[in-house]
């Protein structure tokens, strides 16, 4: 009789499995530690964040930072230091903290709650919505930040459907276009930027920074006469968009046919101007002297 003989791909693939299940049962095992291993630590986070409600920032940092040295990976400690930042208005700390406490504990409601917050604070709309859906998956039903999370999203909703006839999934969608074409946009991939940019603007017809992006692709590719209609409507949509006003001054000194080669300045202007009452323009003809030409 044959001796039936073991194929060595199927056999490695079984070892592959194998170690790939003991590794994330180890790590379940760990991540498991982190959270009860502890127990009077959510109780020493919320005395110290006790402190920082109250004003007293120095002392509640002071005894956050002592638990931090400690258990640095404790997604409570972690939620701690994330308020404590958002109190100090420094959002994107804030953000950073509460999601490396979310990827630990994914159902820190009080995480997601603040991250949320944190979002709109710097009108970050589609991740303050995400984080608002999370806080409705994991929360209490009848809790103070489910309502809160639904009564935010039911009227942004309600907003959206009035001014824009979107719902906020379309928003969303809207969203990952234009993010999509940024991305293009910074590998110089003009003309993919430019279809991100137009799926954007069907579901988002009033997103003023599609259009000013797509202008600076028209201009960056020679289509001047283009590049001008974008920033005319981007200003339209939005009259104080110093973006659009600054690069349409740009456009007007160019040909027709010969592309813009300059490198773009990455910014997120409503996050970093108008919500800290800063002028970008301002900014410009304080560091050039004048507005660029061309």
């Amino acid at each position: 009789m044959a001796r039936k003989t073991k194929n060595p791909k199927k056999q490695n693939a079984k070892k592959a499995q194998k170690q790939k299940k003991r590794q994330e049962r180890i790590k379940k095992q760990v991540l498991s530690a982190k959270r009860v291993a502890h127990p009077d630590i959510e109780d020493k986070v919320d005395h110290a964040l006790g402190f920082v409600e109250r004003g007293d920032l120095k002392e509640g940092k002071k005894l956050l930072t002592k638990l931090k040295k400690k258990h640095r990976l404790h997604p409570h400690v972690l939620y701690g230091i994330g308020v404590l930042a958002a109190f100090t208005k420094e959002y994107d700390l804030a953000i950073q903290s509460f999601n490396k406490a979310i990827e630990i504990a994914p159902d820190l409601v009080e995480a997601h709650y603040n991250m949320g917050v944190a979002y709109q604070k710097q009108f970050i709309i589609p991740e303050m919505i995400t984080a608002y859906r999370q806080v409705i998956k994991y929360g209490e039903s009848g809790s103070y930040t489910v309502h809160h999370a639904q009564d935010m999203l039911s009227k942004l909703e309600q907003r959206m459907r009035d001014d824009e006839g979107i719902s906020l999934d379309e928003y969303i969608k809207g969203s990952q276009f234009f993010e999509q074409g940024f991305k293009y946009m910074q590998s110089q991939d003009w003309e993919a930027a430019i279809t991100e940019f137009k799926s954007a603007i069907k579901l988002t017809p009033n997103h003023p920074q599609s259009y000013g992006n797509m202008g600076i692709c028209y201009m960056s590719t020679g289509k001047k006469q283009d590049a001008l209609d974008a920033f005319d409507k981007a200003i339209e949509l939005d009259p104080s968009y110093e973006p659009a006003l600054i690069n349409r001054k740009i456009a007007e000194g160019l040909t027709e046919g010969k592309s813009w080669d300059t490198k773009v300045k990455e910014i997120e202007y409503y996050k970093d101007y108008p919500l800290k009452e800063k002028s970008y323009i301002k900014e410009i003809v304080d560091s050039q002297g004048v507005l660029p030409e061309k």
